[in-house]
């Protein structure tokens, strides 16, 4: 019998040790390959992040040339093919600039209301110069948003206008809001009040 020499740095190994090894291999392979994805993934989240960044807090008075808008930013590239996600706000087209749409949005449609009439009394029902019933022609309606913890709804204050001289129809007033060019209602304007204090 032959014995082969073996050099002194050789590891024995049973069949099943050396499938072990090979599987092993594998997997650490398979996991450099998700590695070397998801650092991809990180850098390109990071320049997006970057470059938004820039955007937002940036020089605005920085020119791009349209022929050198994509040049060196792939990110950028890669956000514009999958659409922008800003909203696009009503308004009015001016040379120089494009106006906002003044004033409040209007509250959803879709919310609950609860209809809150003002109406006067019978003795104040009647014109005060010629003696004659007040004719109704439009109702203004205010709307605030009333919000009840884990509940939210619209309350609604139509306010009739008649037809005879306007500006002597005395109308029922209106409880002002704690602030007037707030929407919510008085209950959620002391609950933000109070819960801003006790914290």
């Amino acid at each position: 019998m032959v014995k082969l020499a073996m050099p002194e740095n050789t590891i024995m190994l049973s069949a099943a040790e050396y499938q072990a090894l090979i599987a092993a291999s594998a997997e650490r392979d398979a996991l450099r390959g998700e590695l070397r994805f998801v650092t991809a993934q990180r850098d390109l989240a990071q320049e997006k992040l970057r470059a938004y960044k820039h955007e937002l807090f940036g020089a605005s008075s920085e020119a791009r040339h349209a022929d050198q808008l994509g040049l060196f930013n792939e990110a950028e590239s890669l956000a514009s093919s999958t659409g922008s996600a800003r909203e696009e706000l009503p308004g009015t087209t001016v040379t120089a600039h494009t106006r906002s749409k003044r004033g409040r949005k209007p509250l959803d449609p879709n919310l609950p209301r609860e209809v809150v009439r003002h109406e006067l009394p019978a003795s104040e029902q009647f014109c005060s110069h010629d003696g004659h019933a007040l004719v109704v022609i439009g109702v203004e309606t205010s709307e605030q948003l009333d919000v009840i913890p884990e509940q939210v709804r619209v309350i609604q204050h139509p306010r009739v206008k008649c037809k005879r001289s306007a500006k002597n129809v005395p109308q029922r007033k209106i409880t002002r809001n704690v602030r007037c060019d707030n929407a919510a209602s008085q209950r959620r304007s002391a609950g933000i009040f109070h819960g801003s204090r006790a914290s």
